[in-house]
């Protein structure tokens, strides 16, 4: 059952029929006015059920439903407004999109059914034959204007040289779900694998020659052909390799899919035999006009349970067919099919061998990445991401010969990305740059986990880009997207790009999928380092950073500052811990511990930095912060800790903490006199009553 958004285009055609109606019937102004209010209004629905379509995300709905009220809705405000209609704006406009839009046997019909229905529905114009001559001049020469630029918009591609067709033929026998290739060989290791398929295909199509020719005079036929589906993007036909009596080499031989006996034997995998004058109207129109057929077999070609193609043969001579032709085809059939078989597994092997080394190189590179500790970064593990980032990115564009190669993460779900990394010959790295992405087609292939390959020119024939417009480039016409997430914590999607048409196919996302799980292996490598750094660094009750990497992380910012600036050490002790967790237990002195850490990593600056010393001693650094503030800002933390309520058994119990703060440069410039004078002021704080903040010394 069709969608209601489907089955809302239908309803365009009667209604234009039904204001034709009540136009012969003689209903008054006001009935078909309403009537093509009424027209207009549809038009608004299904545009508004359109847009919220668009917004679910799942994929960019059908336009038939919305162009067909569109124009619905034009020609009824031209029949409810005279003043539309006396621009002739609508008929311009309609006309010249059903010429630009539709092939010429569809744009003219449907412009003369356009013409009957505005002659015979024009409000207040009707009987005027000189509007109605303008409105035919009009309609003539948008139709016309329409059906120019659409034929000087398809070009005719030329014919590639002898080598290049040789191997898209080929591919198209071994490989016939890949979409045909054009252009130049990519780089590296692929053009390897494209001669490897050369030779492998070369020797296919000698086999078949070979065969169909033995088949010739068993059979008594004048042509046989194997033939096979067209993988070409919108063919609706086959192609294959005819063999005649005396006519020298193989040629090829195009057939419709509408051609009865081909289709017969691949539909229903049974043999197909016609004789006799019947034989002439299934006469294959590939052998040109004043061929007289006698007789017709089909049979179709198996490897396995799948139909590769069918054996044709065609007879002349009058007379019928020998009583062995189907089985002596058949049998033919039978070792053509073991032989493409054989040849396809032999060519995956092949190309298996000529991926394993550049697939092993990676992997060692993907290891090596984790295990280095680059320098200029902190513990290097920024660095170690973008390793595995450019190595996965670089090796993706080289292998599938992309002009383009990016990588796409995000972090909600799909609705903003950002540019992880990039690959060209002008430009290698990442950026942190958010764009929305959720009206884009790599949005949708994040969001559903579905793999997109494109053809032609982003935007050209979609109703959203492949791409936001940010990250497009110009001249770019081929796309294939891949969505990646797994192991590593990384989700998004590969982009590669190429400015040819019709440049990837199955065998390129093949080895994108290849890519990206090796890619998976090292960020999951890295973050297994990285998950052994924090937990090496952190306190493990508090989340922390422990004294170890608090301390190297102080010495790190008075070597920077190197005593030109000020900077704030804050020691902090819990008052009466040893007492809390004698009277509540263990568990609750954690929680207290635990939710004093969380109060002192939320109320801190980015910049400062806060860890757990040890036991219940916590140390701060404020960093451009002189004696005035620091005081401040202890200050402002002692009154958050004794703020913070805590629950044990239905009572609530109170907490405070001591302070004790230095300050570099007036009280030592290295991290050691700073902690010292810290805790001597922290000393005198306890001294002093507790719950209170001391500046040294004092």
């Amino acid at each position: 059952m069709l969608p209601a958004r489907d089955l809302a285009g239908f309803l365009a055609p009667p209604y234009l029929l039904a204001l034709i109606a009540l136009r012969l019937l003689g209903a008054g102004d006001r009935v078909l006015l309403a009537a093509c209010v009424a027209g207009i209004a549809g038009f608004g629905v299904v545009l508004a059920g359109y847009l919220a379509a668009r917004r679910e995300g799942a994929r960019v709905p059908p336009r038939n439903a919305l162009l067909m009220w569109a124009g619905a809705a034009g020609l009824a405000l031209h029949g409810a407004s005279p003043f539309v209609a006396g621009t002739r704006a609508v008929p311009a406009a309609l006309f010249f999109f059903l010429g630009y839009g539709l092939r010429p046997a569809a744009s003219v019909p449907s412009m003369l059914g356009v013409a009957g229905w505005l002659g015979t529905i024009s409000f207040g114009t009707a009987g005027k034959a000189r509007e109605l001559a303008s409105i035919a001049v009009v309609a003539a020469v948008s139709g016309a204007a329409g059906i120019f630029l659409r034929r000087c918009r398809v070009k005719q591609e030329p014919e590639d040289a002898l080598a290049r067709e040789t191997t898209a033929g080929s591919r198209s026998l071994v490989l016939p779900w890949e979409e045909p290739r054009k252009g130049g060989q990519p780089p590296g290791e692929g053009a390897t694998e494209e001669a490897v398929l050369l030779r492998r295909e070369l020797d296919l199509k000698d086999g078949i020659r070979r065969a169909l020719e033995g088949l010739l005079p068993m059979i008594g036929a004048a042509h046989v052909a194997y033939v096979w589906p067209s993988p070409a993007p919108g063919s609706a036909g086959h192609e294959g390799l005819l063999v005649s009596r005396g006519a020298g080499p193989a040629g090829r031989f195009p057939v419709p899919d509408t051609y009865v006996p081909v289709r017969e034997a691949a539909l229903f995998r049974r043999p197909f035999l016609e004789e006799g004058n019947a034989a002439q109207m299934y006469a294959p129109p590939g052998l040109g006009a004043g061929f007289r057929a006698t007789g017709i077999v089909a049979v179709p070609v198996l490897c396995g349970e799948k139909v590769e193609g069918v054996l044709l043969g065609i007879r002349e001579e009058d007379g019928g067919w020998p009583d062995s032709t189907t089985s002596l085809a058949e049998l033919v059939a039978y070792f053509l099919g073991r032989d493409i078989e054989k040849v396809r597994l032999l060519h995956q092997g092949e190309r298996y061998l000529i991926r394993e080394d550049w697939y092993h190189r990676m992997v060692r590179k993907m290891a090596q990445a984790g295990e280095e500790e680059p320098e200029g970064t902190e513990g290097g593990l920024p660095l170690r991401r973008q390793r595995v980032y450019a190595e996965s990115i670089g090796q993706l564009r080289r292998q599938v010969g992309a002009t383009r190669a990016l990588l796409i993460g995000t972090s909600d779900g799909g609705k903003t990305g950002y540019v992880t990394w990039e690959e060209s010959d002008s430009r290698s790295g990442g950026s942190d740059r958010p764009e929305p992405i959720a009206e884009s087609y790599v949005g949708w292939v994040i969001r559903t986990g579905s793999r997109r390959i494109f053809t032609d020119a982003q935007g050209a024939s979609r109703g959203q880009g492949v791409l936001p417009t940010a990250w497009r480039n110009e001249g770019e016409r081929s796309f294939l997207l891949l969505p990646v997430a797994g192991a590593g914590g990384f989700r998004g999607a590969v982009v590669c790009c190429h400015t040819e048409e019709g440049r990837f196919h199955r065998q390129h996302a093949e080895t994108a999928r290849d890519v990206t799980e090796v890619m998976q292996l090292g960020l999951s490598h890295v973050a297994h380092l990285e998950e052994l750094a924090r937990r090496a660094s952190t306190d493990g009750l508090t989340g922390l950073p422990n004294r170890k990497a608090f301390l190297e992380r102080l010495e790190t910012e008075l070597a920077r500052l190197d005593g030109r600036h000020p900077l704030a050490v804050i020691m902090m002790d819990i008052d009466h811990f040893k007492r809390i967790n004698d009277s509540y237990g263990h568990p609750f002195g954690d929680e207290v511990l635990r939710r004093v850490a969380s109060v002192l990593g939320k109320a801190i600056r980015r910049g400062d930095a806060a860890g757990r010393y040890g036991g219940e001693e916590f140390v701060l650094f404020l960093s451009l912060t002189d004696p005035v503030k620091a005081m401040e800002g202890a200050e402002r933390f002692r009154r958050m800790v004794r703020q913070t309520k805590f629950q044990h058994g239905g009572r609530e119990v109170a907490v405070t903490a001591s302070f004790g703060v230095s300050c570099a440069p007036g009280h030592g410039t290295a991290a050691g006199e700073l902690l010292k004078r810290a805790d001597e002021a922290l000393y005198l704080s306890k001294q002093r009553g507790r719950d209170r903040v001391t500046l040294f010394p004092g």
